[in-house]
């Protein structure tokens, strides 16, 4: 029988939730019983002599007699770059968070008789995406492919307000722990789920309800305005106040809250593939024509009728480029022909001034008289 699996991961307790498949309709969540004398079980884990890690209530027990090898809030380090050791063995946090969540996924197994089609894990309200990515990518590499990662608060608010509706909507969550109350305003619009907006941590017990309406007036929203205040965990006695001027929400298990609503989110999430499951359509079947259809003839084709396109006339230092470009050409053609002319006529006047040079006679010295008396000038 198809089922989802929603795990909320405490500090000290860590408490589940299946919700089952009957057809086309989901079963309301029941705890899923992890502990030896509660539905809760002991968010612990022991590394026993054979290197195997023992978990929840059995790790408890198993670390009362060697409390070296028992290690908790192991799942709150997630995003520490330094490991956990138990003993002298170093593990990433992350991966004793896989181990845990493993040993509830068997625990569902054995009694559903199969894996979980999704699976919620709620987480720490100041968790960001680095290490939400760390622990999905760790449970990924364990074979937990169909996981959604949301804040406590969140999925506390699932199990009483399950569809927030139309509009703007805003609530607020009281979780009660052993450190104190943590308190969280969530909003929703339209399709959307809730989505955790501020938060106030270690707040005294008797002060919740005055913490949520001030983070509400900070909002801008009216203490009467609010769509509920969802109280989880183990509030005390004399910590509920008598009456509210907004509705508010109390399960009989308070500490199961938000199990409970992860498992319904865990239902919401795998509607798309009850969708997929529909049975698919039937194939309809075309008679087989023996005989080819005879093909009307071809309709004629239109005339076409083509319209010339004229170009823009240019403006401005185009259009007058243009309206003298053949002027300009035929100045250019002009001057180069004169230009030709003029050197041919000058080299022509040149060669018609000058004559033949005829050889001078050879002029003869005074050596080359023998009558003349050579001058005291010089000597032959």
């Amino acid at each position: 029988m198809p089922y989802v699996l929603g795990i909320d991961l405490g500090t000290v307790r860590t408490h589940a939730a299946l919700r089952r498949r009957q057809g086309d309709r989901w079963d309301d969540p029941e705890p899923l019983w992890l502990g030896e004398t509660s539905p809760a079980t002991a968010t612990a884990l022991f590394l026993d002599d054979e290197g195997y890690l023992l978990t929840g209530d059995a790790a408890t027990q198993a670390g009362a007699a060697v409390p070296s090898r028992l290690v908790t809030g192991f799942h709150r380090r997630i995003g520490d770059d330094v490991p956990v050791f138990i003993g002298s063995e170093p593990f990433t946090p992350e991966s004793l968070t896989t181990v845990f969540i493993e040993g509830i996924a068997d625990v569902a197994a054995s009694q559903a008789g199969g894996p979980p089609r999704q699976l919620v894990i709620t987480h720490p309200g100041d968790w960001g995406g680095y290490r939400r990515e760390l622990l999905r990518q760790s449970l990924a590499e364990s074979g937990f492919s169909a996981v959604t990662l949301v804040p406590s608060a969140v999925a506390a608010l699932y199990a009483h307000l399950p569809e927030p509706g139309a509009g703007d909507r805003t609530a607020a969550v009281c979780e009660f722990g052993p450190d104190g109350v943590t308190v969280t305003l969530a909003t929703a619009s339209g399709a959307s789920g809730w989505i955790a907006r501020n938060s106030s941590e270690g707040v005294a017990p008797g002060s919740a309800v005055s913490t949520a309406f001030s983070l509400a007036q900070a909002a801008n929203v009216a203490p009467e305005s609010l769509a509920g205040i969802v109280f989880c965990g183990e509030p005390g006695h004399g910590a509920l106040p008598g009456r509210l001027p907004c509705p508010f929400f109390l399960g009989p298990q308070p500490a199961d809250t938000a199990a409970i609503g992860a498992g319904v989110l865990a239902s919401q999430r795998t509607r798309p593939l009850a969708r997929r499951e529909a049975p698919a359509p039937e194939t309809t079947l075309l008679p087989r024509v023996d005989r080819e259809p005879e093909l009307p003839e071809r309709p004629e084709r239109p005339p076409v009728e083509i319209t010339p396109f004229t170009l823009p006339e240019p403006e401005g230092a185009a259009k007058l480029l243009r309206r003298w470009r053949p002027l300009a050409a035929a100045a250019a053609v002009l001057a180069i022909s004169s230009s030709i002319l003029i050197a041919v006529l000058t080299s022509h006047e040149a060669t018609a001034d000058k004559e033949p040079v005829s050889p001078r006679p050879p002029v003869l010295s005074s050596c080359a008289h023998p009558a003349t008396a050579p001058s005291g000038e010089g000597h032959c």
